[in-house]
């Protein structure tokens, strides 16, 4: 006789969320399923005490993208400048202009990943590379589709009587991280970051006015504060990235 099990057509179907992670670290599923809580005192805190070692990363990694950001879009609008003169065609400069925008986002959303990870990389007291704000371009695509969507439905749910749109606005806020980190497609990566943040949507909101307007204050002093805040609110959205998801191990 065949020792062959004949699947059970009543068992519930797997999921694709990464069943199962490395080093103890709690899959999607399990993070979502175990709940978590936290101080937002208590978490400002700790990210506190964890901005050392960070400024220089993210403040020269600021410093950095919009350098190459300006030198691009300087770049490339000159070209369609030239272009537009030579051709005196409008659709030119419009399409131009569209170029300029994908190449502002195809900077724009790998680079913030990055800066996310070094705040993940700092809270799981993993090892920090300035490198790791610049190596994140191979997701690209799906980086720009899950921002795209995520601004499509937040502005839809602000033209619902604006409260859908501040709800969703706060809820998104780890799917950018969870694309890079855990590998989510930009759909699952947006359920993740609303399912995990809505348990906690009124403390997540809470725990980021405190930061902009520690970040509003700080920039009053000709901006000196911002060297500070900065990176504190970068290491903020890492340490609650791990308490709610927790960190896998960095890749060697």
């Amino acid at each position: 006789m065949s020792e062959a099990t004949t699947p059970n057509p009543y068992a519930a179907p797997a999921s694709d969320l990464q069943p199962s992670t490395q080093g103890g670290t709690p899959s999607i599923e399990e993070a979502l399923a175990r709940g978590y809580d936290f101080s937002i005192g208590d978490l400002l805190s700790e990210s506190w005490n964890r901005v050392k070692g960070t400024k220089g990363i993210i403040i020269g990694g600021f410093v950095v993208f919009y350098v190459v950001l300006l030198a691009a879009t300087f770049i490339l609008g000159g070209v369609v400048g030239i272009f537009t003169a030579l051709s005196e065609n409008m659709l030119v400069m419009i399409v131009g202009e569209i170029l300029i925008s994908l190449l502002a986002s195809a900077l724009a959303y790998p680079f913030m990943a990055g800066i996310n990870m070094v705040g993940i990389r700092r809270a799981a007291d993993q090892p920090l590379s300035f490198n790791e704000i610049f190596s994140h371009f191979g997701r690209t695509v799906p980086l720009i589709i899950t921002a795209v969507v995520m601004m499509l439905l937040v502005y839809l749910g602000m033209f619902l009587l604006l409260i859908p749109g501040i709800y969703l606005a706060v809820a998104y806020l780890l799917a950018i991280p969870l694309v890079v980190e855990r590998g989510l497609s930009p759909w699952q990566a947006l359920e993740t970051s609303r399912k995990a943040i809505t348990q906690h949507w009124f403390k997540v909101f809470g725990l980021f006015i405190v930061l902009g307007l520690i970040v509003m204050v700080s920039a009053i002093p000709l901006g000196i504060g911002l060297i500070w805040s900065i990176p504190l609110m970068v290491v903020a959205m890492g340490v609650l990235y791990r308490t709610i998801f927790g960190v896998l191990p960095a890749a060697q």
